[in-house]
C-alpha cells in the first residue's frame, strides 16, 4: 500500500487566514504578514466594479446588458449545474434575485452521487427552469480518467472541467444563448496555487496523455481547445458574467436558502456533489501529491470573515476525508475504473509529473493572447480615428 507523502515544515504563515509554506513552497507574505491570497481578495473588495458601493448599480448595469444581448430569444445565458451548492445558488440567484431565463446545462460524467441528483431535480422543478443534459459515453471516459491516473499528473479533474465548458459552449450555440453564467465567487474561492492544477481548455495536454496512455478513441468526448474558446468568445461573442461577484456570497446563507426555499440539502466537503471528486480531493490528492484543498477553501472563508481563523484550524486537525469512507469510496473507484490494487498501489507509488512534461498550448495561448491585444489595440485606434473624424 502506498503511504502519504511526508508534510512540508511551515516557516511562515499568513497571520490573517491559515496559508503557510508547508502548504504553498512559493507563499509570499507582505510586510505585515498578509498571504498574497488575502490580499487578492482584499483587492476585489475595494475594485471599483465590486466594492460595496457600488456593485447594486453595477449588478443591474450588468444583468441589462445580459437581457439585450438575448432580446427575441428563449434563453437569457446558459449555466452549468452539478448539485452543488455554488452552481444551485447560482441558478437561483440568477432566476429569483435577477429575474434571468437561464437554460441549465448538467454534464453526467456516471460520476453523480445520488443527493447530486436529488438536488438538481429539485432546483430545476422549484424554478421551473429547463435542463439540457449531456451523458458522456462511459467507456470513453473510463479510458481518459485512467490514462490521467497512469500519467501521474495532478489535475484528472481536468477532463470534467474541460468537458463541462465545452457542453456549455455547445448548448450556447444549438440555442444561440450569447451569456455564459457561473457560480464562481471570490468569497469562497480564488486563483489555486502553482502546481495544484491545469488550465481547462488545454485539450493538446488532455489528448497527449491518452495517447501514450488510453487504448480507445474518444470521438464523442466533448472537446473545446483554446483556439475555439477565442473563437466562441471573438467571432461568437459569447461573454461570461459572475454575478456572484457583485454579492456578499456567504457559503453558510446560500445553503440554508436553498434548503428553505427549494429542499435543495448540503452534501459535505466542497464540491463533493460528484463521488470521484470526493474520493480526489479527500484521498487522491493528499495522499499522492500532499495537496489537501482544505487549506486553502477554509482560508477564503476565514478571509471573507465567514468563519474565524481558529475555527478552520481546528478542522484541518481532522483527516482530510473520514477513513471508513475514503477506503469506501477507494474500493468504489478503483471497480468502477477497472484498476486493480496492484495497479493501483503502482500509480500511487510514481513519482508525480508535470502537465508539461506532455504536448500543452501554452505557446499557442501566449501567441493568441499577444493577438488579441494587438486586435484590440488596433480597434481602438480605428474608434479613435472615427471619433476625430467626427
Amino acid at each position: 500500500m502506498s503511504t502519504a507523502p511526508v508534510a512540508r515544515a511551515a516557516t511562515k504563515s499568513c497571520v490573517r487566514c491559515v496559508m503557510n509554506d508547508g502548504v504553498d513552497p512559493n507563499l509570499s507574505l507582505d510586510a505585515s504578514g498578509t498571504c498574497r491570497y488575502c490580499r487578492q481578495y482584499d483587492a476585489l473588495v475595494c475594485d471599483p466594479e465590486y466594492s460595496p458601493a457600488n456593485r447594486d448599480e453595477r449588478l443591474a448595469r450588468a444583468v441589462e446588458r445580459v437581457k439585450a444581448r438575448a432580446k427575441g430569444r428563449r434563453y437569457d445565458c446558459v449555466l452549468g449545474v452539478s448539485g452543488g451548492v455554488d452552481s444551485s445558488y447560482a441558478v437561483y440567484f440568477a432566476v429569483k434575485k435577477l429575474g434571468l431565463r437561464p437554460l441549465a446545462v448538467h454534464l453526467d460524467n456516471s460520476w453523480n452521487s445520488e443527493l447530486a441528483v436529488l438536488n438538481i431535480e429539485r432546483l430545476i422543478r422549484g424554478l421551473g427552469i429547463d435542463l439540457y443534459t449531456h451523458v458522456i459515453d462511459w467507456k470513453e471516459f473510463r479510458d481518459l480518467q485512467r490514462s490521467m491516473f497512469r500519467a501521474s499528473v495532478v489535475d484528472i479533474e481536468l477532463l470534467t472541467d474541460h468537458a463541462i465548458i465545452a457542453t456549455m459552449y455547445a448548448a450556447a450555440r444549438k440555442f444561440r444563448i450569447p451569456t455564459v453564467l457561473t457560480g464562481d465567487n471570490f468569497t469562497t474561492e480564488a486563483t489555486l496555487p502553482e502546481g495544484w492544477n491545469h488550465r481547462k481548455t488545454d485539450l493538446f495536454n488532455i489528448l497527449s496523455i491518452h495517447r501514450r496512455y488510453g487504448t480507445q478513441r474518444i470521438p464523442s468526448f466533448p472537446k473545446l481547445g483554446t483556439p475555439e474558446f477565442f473563437f466562441h468568445e471573438a467571432l461568437l461573442g459569447i461573454r461570461w458574467f459572475r454575478p456572484l461577484f457583485y454579492t456578499p456570497f456567504q457559503k453558510a446563507g446560500a445553503v440554508k436558502e436553498l434548503e428553505h426555499e427549494i429542499g435543495w440539502r448540503a452534501y459535505g466537503g466542497k464540491h463533493y456533489e460528484s463521488i470521484f471528486t470526493r474520493f480526489y480531493q479527500g484521498y487522491f490528492l493528499p495522499r499522492k501529491f500532499g495537496i489537501d484543498k482544505r487549506w486553502f477553501h477554509l482560508s477564503r472563508l476565514v478571509a471573507s470573515g465567514q468563519i474565524t481563523r481558529d475555527a478552520a484550524l481546528a478542522e484541518l486537525a481532522r483527516p482530510p476525508m473520514d477513513p471508513e469512507l475514503a477506503e469506501q469510496d477507494r474500493v468504489f473507484v478503483l471497480k468502477k475504473l477497472g484498476i486493480s490494487g496492484q495497479e493501483w498501489d503502482e500509480i500511487m507509488a510514481m513519482a508525480p509529473r508535470s502537465h508539461y512534461d506532455f504536448t500543452s498550448d501554452e505557446k499557442l495561448v501566449r501567441l493568441l493572447l499577444a493577438a488579441n491585444r494587438r486586435v484590440r489595440s488596433g480597434w481602438r485606434a480605428l474608434r479613435d480615428l472615427a471619433g476625430n473624424a467626427r
